[in-house]
């Protein structure tokens, strides 16, 4: 053994490197036996001819040398040349290989020897496209989006996953659990491999040490492969490379080029030409833009040069085409001071978040002592309609130019809690009142009152009546300016004609007027709004008579060609609509935004003057209260009506005669024809203590006679309701006194005591016929009435049907 050990290592087989290792040391050998210095001398050859080689590749090639044919001479030394060139090329390629540059061409990125770096666009040319503003690319909103919540269906899928507790649950978890670690592996897997591949596809980005590095480790794992007898040396040095790239792994990824880099030159190109700069001006010396300008804090610099005047003309543009090229909106801010003439563009700040804008308060009680002094103080003309967006008094005087209003109210919008809030002041000026409702709803609490002074025609089987109401409204305001101008009096009490449902009513009138009055050759329209609505609104104003209108359209067509707009400089809005803005006050104002809301009302003006008001309400408020309450709040509002009338008191001063008396209502047809023993709904009504038993009803059907065979009146009966003739025999008809003159009636009582059964017609066609008509019945004046008898009514009515 111990021979052994002494033995000297046997000599390594030469072909233990294979021919490609042989041939490489020989010729490395050989070089280091002729050159100075061994292998330094070597190395440093290689390096001097890489140099040389590098710098005879950056010459300029010259024109097309001329045609030469070269000496004996020089052939050999061009032939050592050429081949020391490409000596010299290929050891440059090597240097430039190991060294991390590209092996052809220019640097590709900004990548210095340590840091990565962003590609170089070398398409710069190509913004000169983009001159014009108009053609400007779309930008991109530096607003981050808000990631999409998941959808529906997907969010009931996961509570069914995570609340299912039946059978196989434990299973169904285990499984959910499963899928969810390989997703999120998955994912990771997905974020890894994209990252590489993006950084491989970056690779021109990479800092040259680590491309340099790379390239060594791919050489020495191909050595390790090729040359078995170099194996150690290459992992050694694969094995280290790897170590020292280790270092620079956090600079090897290429970051993404900033925001400079992407919109700098192209920008550049066209301020260029818009500043009147050279084409190789570098932009480093007059426009900075930041790497990132989605920050806040993002500020674009431009140096302005001495010829730039700095006109409107000029920013207007230069910023224009800053928001046309870049994403955001930016503002600028220009400096001609100091040394350089600079332009700073920063973020458009976003707009201040407007402030809300007034409400009027949620409600006004008037019982409010506040409310109540108001009420206290008000002048003759004047209405306190409610608070304003600033919880201040709205108080409008109804004269002058504003002495008639015209009112618009959707439904809910408390119209009626409103009209009756300004009856209430107009019972506290004394007035008088003209109440035209065509739907019976509105005033109910100021009808149920009957109150003096108040006069209210809702009866639209009477429609006449209606009419005639305005036309003594007109009357006496034909009359009070007839004594104002004759200075008989000055001054008169207020009269006010309120019309509910004015287009209501206007249908109402056409239609009762084309049936029962019109003629032949007569205007299809109703004259009433000519000869009385419009005289009143022109003349009323100056002796104290006015108009409160409620409409929902102002159509001429409806008002017999009138246009009763104009006529109405003064217009209360509430819960309305766009179409019903558009019709009632036109185009030509702007609409403040309707607020669904009782009592939310909006004043406008002829000037377009608008605002916004809250009108009073009383805790008897009718419209706030249903059921049982409601007939409640009735009966307290109209006492409050009364109490108002008695403490202020009336004047009928400037009337000059009674407004007209409606007609009585008439029950309808079915009514009439029901029989009060049949159905309690009749219009004599049942009994006062409600049904019983023994009823008239049930006796009549046995016998003729209320009275029973046994001749007993019962409590019950003897509280029945009987209207003359009703239940009398035929010997109580015959008692009556034939000597006795025939009773003298007025048409309206003629016409509640006869019928179409008797051939007499409404009494709206009686006064129409009676007006219209030469051969009517000649009346007997007595105390200015007119009056007739039965008898003629009904003889005339008889002839006129034979005569058809």
């Amino acid at each position: 053994m111990t021979a052994a050990l002494a033995a000297p290592p046997p000599e390594p087989d030469a072909q233990e490197g294979g021919w490609l290792a042989d041939a490489f040391t020989a010729l490395w050998d050989a070089a280091a036996g002729i050159v100075p210095g061994g292998d330094l001398g070597v190395l440093g050859l290689l390096f001097a001819l890489g140099w040389m080689g590098d710098q005879a590749s950056k010459r300029k090639k010259a024109g097309p040398a001329k045609t030469r044919t070269p000496g004996r001479w020089k052939a050999p030394f061009l032939a050592v040349w050429s081949f020391l060139t490409f000596l010299a090329r290929t050891v440059r390629a090597v240097a430039r290989f190991y060294g991390g540059r590209e092996l052809h061409g220019p640097a590709r990125s900004t990548a210095t020897f340590w840091t990565a770096g962003t590609r170089i666009d070398k398409d710069d040319d190509q913004a000169a496209a983009l001159g014009s503003v108009a053609f400007a690319p779309p930008r991109i909103s530096l607003i981050k989006q808000p990631r999409r919540a998941p959808s529906l269906w997907a969010r009931k899928v996961a509570v069914w996953f995570t609340t299912y507790r039946g059978r196989g649950a434990r299973w169904l978890d285990r499984a959910v659990r499963v899928a969810l670690w390989a997703a999120r592996i998955t994912g990771k897997a997905w974020r890894a491999g994209r990252a590489t591949a993006r950084t491989l596809r970056n690779w021109g980005c990479w800092p040259y040490a680590a491309r340099a590095l790379t390239r060594v480790i791919l050489t020495a794992i191909v050595t390790f492969s090729l040359v078995p007898a170099w194996d150690v040396w290459a992992l050694l040095v694969a094995v280290l490379a790897t170590a020292v790239l280790g270092a620079f792994l956090p600079q090897m990824v290429p970051t993404e080029p900033g925001d400079d880099v992407l919109y700098g030159p192209k920008l550049w190109v066209v301020l260029r030409d818009d500043l009147k700069f050279s084409d190789d001006e570098p932009r480093d010396n007059w426009l900075q833009l930041p790497a990132r300008l989605a920050d806040e804090d993002a500020r674009i610099v431009l140096r302005l040069p001495w010829t730039f005047r700095g006109s409107d003309m000029e920013k207007e543009s230069i910023t224009a085409l800053m928001n046309s090229r870049l994403p955001g909106e930016w503002v600028g801010r220009y400096s001609f001071r100091g040394e350089h003439a600079t332009a700073v563009y920063t973020h458009k700040p976003p707009p201040k978040p407007a402030a809300p804008e007034p409400e009027p308060p949620t409600a006004v009680n008037i019982w409010d002592p506040e409310v109540q002094e108001i009420l206290a103080a008000l002048g003759p003309d004047d209405f306190y309609c409610g608070q304003d967006e600033n919880d201040r008094p709205v108080i409008q005087k109804m004269a002058d130019e504003q002495a008639h209003w015209a009112v618009s109210v959707g439904s809910g919008g408390g119209k009626s809690a409103f009209l009756q809030w300004l009856a209430i002041q107009m019972l506290m000026k004394r007035g008088t009142a003209i109440l035209l409702d065509p739907k019976m709803v509105s005033m109910t609490p100021l009808i149920d009152a009957e109150i003096d002074g108040v006069h209210c025609y809702i009866d639209p089987e009477n429609v006449g009546d209606m009419r005639t109401a305005i036309t003594w409204v007109t009357e006496v305001t034909r009359a009070r300016n007839y004594q104002k101008k004759s200075k008989i009096r000055t001054e008169f009490p207020p009269l006010y004609l309120i019309l509910e449902e004015c287009n209501t009513l206007a249908d109402y009138l056409k239609g009762e007027y084309l049936s029962d009055v019109k003629e032949s050759g007569d205007s299809a329209a109703d004259p009433i709004w000519r000869d009385g609505v419009v005289k009143i609104l022109a003349l009323g104003r100056e002796v104290n008579v006015h108009i409160i209108a409620v409409f929902q359209d102002f159509r001429d067509t409806q008002f017999g060609g009138q246009a009763l707009s104009g006529l109405f400089p003064f217009k209360i809005m509430g819960s309305y609509s766009k179409k019903q803005w558009d019709r009632i006050i036109g185009t030509n104002f702007s609409m403040p935004t309707p607020v669904k809301k009782a009592g939310r009302m909006v004043i406008v003006k002829d000037t377009g003057e608008t605002t916004r008001i809250q009108t009073p309400y009383a805790p008897w408020d009718p419209e706030r209260t249903k059921g049982e309450n409601q007939q409640e709040a009735y009966r307290l509002l109209t006492a409050y009506y009364k109490e108002l009338r008695a403490t202020h008191g009336y004047s009928t001063t400037g009337l000059y005669t009674t407004p007209p008396e409606p007609s009585p209502e008439v029950a309808p047809a079915l009514i009439q024809a029901a029989s009060r023993d049949a159905a309690p709904e009749s219009r004599n009504g049942g009994l006062e203590g409600g049904p019983e038993g023994e009823t008239a009803g049930r006796a009549s059907h046995d016998t003729a006679h209320v009275t029973p065979l046994d001749g007993h009146v019962t409590p019950a009966r003897d509280r029945l309701r009987l209207i003359p003739g009703q239940g009398q025999s035929s010997s109580q008809e015959a008692a009556q006194d034939p000597t006795a003159p025939p009773e003298l009636l007025t048409l309206a009582e003629i016409s509640r005591r006869l019928g179409p059964a008797d051939g007499v017609p409404k009494y709206d066609t009686l006064r129409a016929n009676k007006t219209r008509r030469d051969d009517f019945p000649q009346p007997t004046v007595i105390n200015g009435k007119e009056l007739f008898t039965e008898s003629q009514i009904k003889a005339y009515y008889a002839a006129q049907e034979k005569k058809a």
